[in-house]
């Protein structure tokens, strides 16, 4: 039977309200929905405190630094909100030397108010540097970011590897500096960059083992990824693929799913390895020392399972202030009973708020920060996926988000929407 529960998550936008969610937890089964009713207040703009940069002089040629600058939006009743991402600023010049008038103007509802604040720009001119970089071998990758900046400038040098190459490091005169394909560093010298590529070598056999279809599978990777890649599940998942971790070294990940046919009777169990061993599906290993090999499928008799079914621990309540552009609740998948299924997704809908007094609308997205597991949309669907080989309890974070754009147009009102929250099985 299914067990419904109704969450509503009261959006009161006020300056005075802390965020709290009460969580409660709903056992769910195979397209189960839950409405979720969101409501927000939108005040109107009156004017913009602004509190300076922290950098007030500036050399001949020098570009405006608003560290330390804060930006506040004060509201007809009463209430503030910080909008230093969202604001324009104009008039700052340093070509010349003496003092500049820098005005802050911030727009919300056809509504705009400013502010202004003064810098002082000398004589002096900034130093510029060269940074310039190349692929070694040319042919085996691409690299961008070099040129001119100015001092203490951000630089960002990126190595992209070509068909059936990978990014290893970047050098300078001969010696390893980085080993991220972006690497980012700050601008005090000339440098000479060289990003190092290598070709792959690596091939796995992929067999169906004893019983099953006599396939072979010759799997020769092209592509080594990264491992945030690996983890957002961008490859074939029958395939397996090759990764590169974090730390360096090149790994392989066994397929998540066996494409192969499973005996009467039968259902697919685990991997076994050449060089020795079996291995769960989705585990990774270190190929550094075990070049080519091949894996077989094996099987096990299938044990009738109950129904599936899932507990999460949802929110019940959730509090917002105005302007917010990022809300997060918890999300935790306490159990799950997968019965014949490999995984299932916890899904979100996305839509928009509706005024009650007129006709107008504020668009929200929904997102997720689910590491760990494959996660994204399906068209209007925020989706995380859990698999049986993953270990529960399971936590991760929503997100509601409304841009600072949307914000600004939307009119004074009450608004209300419905996130509609579901489980659907793989």
């Amino acid at each position: 039977m299914k067990k419904l529960l109704s969450i509503v998550l009261s959006l009161i936008l006020a300056v005075a309200c802390i965020p709290v969610t009460a969580m409660a937890d709903t056992t769910f089964v195979d397209e189960e929905e839950t409405n979720i009713l969101m409501t927000a207040e939108v005040p109107e703009l009156s004017s913009i405190t602004v509190t300076a940069p922290t950098k007030t002089t500036y050399n001949i040629g020098e570009e405006l630094d608003t560290t330390g600058m804060v930006v506040t939006a004060n509201y007809s009743d009463y209430s503030t909100k910080e909008v230093t991402s969202d604001v324009n600023l104009s008039g700052f010049d340093s070509s010349t030397a003496g003092e500049v008038t820098v005005t802050v103007s911030y727009t919300e509802k056809e509504n705009t108010v400013s502010e202004t604040f003064n810098v002082t720009v000398t004589g002096q001119s900034v130093n510029t540097y060269t940074i310039a970089v190349s692929a070694n071998p040319a042919a085996y990758g691409t690299v961008s970011g070099g040129g001119e900046f100015a001092e203490d400038a951000s630089v960002t040098v990126t190595a992209t590897a070509n068909s059936g190459y990978y990014f290893v490091k970047w050098t300078e005169n001969g010696e390893q500096v980085s080993t991220d394909a972006s690497y980012t560093f700050t601008a005090t010298s000339d440098r000479t960059l060289v990003a190092e590529f290598e070709e792959v070598i690596y091939t796995v056999q992929i067999e169906p083992g004893e019983s099953g279809d006599i396939i072979g599978i010759s799997v020769r990777s092209t592509t080594i990824l990264t491992e945030a890649d690996m983890w957002a599940g961008n490859y074939t998942q029958t395939a397996g693929c090759f990764y590169r971790g974090n730390n360096g070294k090149l790994y392989y990940k066994f397929p998540s799913r066996c494409s192969f046919t499973a005996p009467e009777d039968k259902e697919f169990d685990c991997w076994q390895a050449s060089f020795g061993g079996t291995f769960d599906h989705g585990t990774s290993i270190d190929i550094a020392e075990k070049g080519s090999f091949y894996i077989t499928a094996l099987w096990k008799e299938i044990v009738p399972e109950p129904d599936p079914c899932v507990t999460l621990s949802i929110p019940a309540t959730l509090n917002i202030n105005y302007g917010d552009t990022e809300t997060a609740f918890d999300v935790q998948v306490k159990e799950a009973v997968f019965s014949t299924r490999d995984s299932f997704e916890v899904r979100f809908n996305q839509s928009s708020f509706q005024c009650t007094t007129h006709n107008g609308t504020i668009p929200f997205t929904v997102s997720t920060n689910a590491d760990g597991t494959s996660h994204g949309y399906h068209g209007n669907l925020c989706y995380v996926a859990i698999f049986r080989e993953m270990s529960l309890p399971f936590s991760f974070q929503g997100f509601i988000h409304i841009t600072g754009d949307n914000w600004a147009a939307a009119k004074p009102g009450s608004y209300t929407a419905v996130l509609k929250a579901s489980i659907r099985f793989n």
